[in-house]
């Protein structure tokens, strides 16, 4: 029985290594297009501000490691077509330039997302780069050794953007951050967006929104400025982040459904509607479990987790008694902005009242240690709630401890508890850790005074 895994980053590996423990009689192929596979991607903008040195700390396993477990691994090999009806690949060997024909008796998809390229005059300068893989971080290393930039410009201020950012600001760049949304962190309400803002500003890092980038000015075949609203900006490194979109045209073209976020649609296996093939990873739809609509949410953690579904599934090649399912995302993410923990999960309130949701939201400024302790930091959070029932449905956090606090809110939501819930909510407590009361459990207290004043309006109207 022979598995094909096609893609070898977080999920493709995770599917192959669970498959292999699942079923160890299983022969097992990775095909990987870029030379390094398990890379952690999250990783890059660290390794471009020298916060990790090593290059090779990002590879979390090597083809040799897999082929210890009896996983062969292709690195530079390019899937290019899918023949379902006869269970056959077309592979191209990019190393020796030429195809060859592979078969499978089970095929899983994990072709992940690339970098979205805007149709911008001077992209295809010098100096100009994407930061998706580790041979882009390398790339934007060379030319900063070799060019000595002085100033840089990030197109896109979302995670990858703000990360990027903070990365070259720290390596010594004036860096301007241009935003065609009025915010940057544009997937967060304006409150947490303008606190980003902020610090960003704090930490020396220009930023222009509500800018589209009209073109990238060359000088002898490199980058030497961007220009938008009729003005120059010089830039000696250019950065674009705007946002990726799923790699989909491989399974496309055999005939994979493609759901309404662009991405591939699967069930609550992970299997395609193609027959013995599963999909998983940033190329994949998921449900979002607050609305219940499809949702699409390309990061590592999530990837990992379907990896998970789909090897086992397709190791299995039913589903059984056995099969695994994925039950959807919240879309929980967290990420650092210099001094700043920024998180959300769920909704926010504009995705909720979108949504269709009556909301009732709550927020405030609190310290993530008791007062008298030294090194206390100020953290944000704003909790949005459903107005119907009173059930957490989104959460944002900006400042100290984020992670710990969105950690808490996210598993509320997946428990479907309401603002009564938090209240009451027995959370740990020593001054080092916190304040006598947690920051969630005060936030939940101001949105019960909330529905407090909804309801009394109602009673008042009766």
């Amino acid at each position: 029985m022979r598995l094909v895994v096609i893609g070898g980053i977080a999920a493709g590996t995770k599917a192959a290594s669970r498959a292999r423990r699942v079923n160890p009689d299983l022969e097992i192929t990775i095909y990987q297009e870029e030379p390094e596979i398990s890379i952690s991607e999250c990783g890059l903008p660290y390794f471009l501000s020298g916060v990790v040195e090593n290059r090779d700390d990002l590879i979390a396993r090597t083809p040799e490691k897999f082929a210890e477990k009896d996983v062969e691994v292709l690195v530079r090999h390019r899937v290019e077509r899918i023949d379902p009806e006869n269970k056959t690949l077309t592979v191209r060997d990019l190393g020796a330039d030429e195809d060859f024909e592979d078969s499978y008796d089970r095929l899983i998809i994990s072709t992940g997302a690339t970098a979205v390229l805007p149709p911008i005059d001077g992209a295809e300068l010098d100096g100009v780069f994407a930061l998706r893989f580790l041979t882009d971080a390398e790339a934007i290393m060379e030319y900063i050794r070799e060019r000595s930039p002085e100033r840089a410009a990030v197109i896109g201020g979302g995670y990858i953007g703000l990360e990027v950012a903070e990365s070259l600001k720290e390596i010594g760049m004036d860096t301007t951050i241009v935003e065609v949304d009025d915010r940057v962190a544009n997937a967060y309400g304006s409150e947490a967006a303008e606190k980003v803002a902020e610090h960003l500003k704090e930490k020396g890092v220009d930023v222009s929104t509500c800018e589209r980038v009209d073109e990238m000015v060359g000088e002898d075949g490199r980058v030497r400025a961007i220009r938008f609203n009729g003005e120059e900006l010089e830039a000696e490194l250019v950065i674009v982040g705007i946002g990726i979109k799923p790699c989909v045209n491989l399974a496309k073209e055999a005939g994979a459904e493609i759901g309404p976020t662009g991405a591939i649609r699967v069930d609550k296996y992970l299997k395609t509607n193609l027959p013995d093939v599963w999909a998983a990873g940033d190329c994949v739809e998921s449900l979002d479990l607050v609305t219940g609509e499809p949702s699409w949410v390309p990061l590592g953690d999530t990837a990992n987790q379907m990896g998970r579904v789909a090897g086992t599934n397709a190791a299995y090649g039913a589903a059984g008694a056995d099969a695994l399912q994925f039950p959807g995302t919240l879309g929980t993410g967290v990420f650092k902005v210099f001094d700043l923990g920024v998180a959300k999960t769920g909704l926010s309130e504009e995705g909720a009242e979108e949504a269709g949701f009556e909301v009732v939201t709550g927020a405030l400024e609190a310290v993530d240690k008791a007062g008298y302790y030294p090194g206390a930091g100020s953290t944000f959070i704003k909790l949005i709630a459903d107005g119907a029932t009173g059930r957490l449905i989104g959460a944002e956090i900006v400042g100290a401890s984020a992670d710990k606090y969105v950690d808490i809110c996210a598993t509320a939501i997946w428990g479907r508890l309401s603002y009564p819930d938090l209240v009451n909510l027995d959370l740990a407590y020593a001054p080092p850790f916190g304040p006598v009361l947690s920051p969630i459990i005060q936030a939940a207290s101001i949105l019960a005074g909330e529905f407090e004043k909804k309801t009394e309006g109602v009673r008042a109207a009766e």
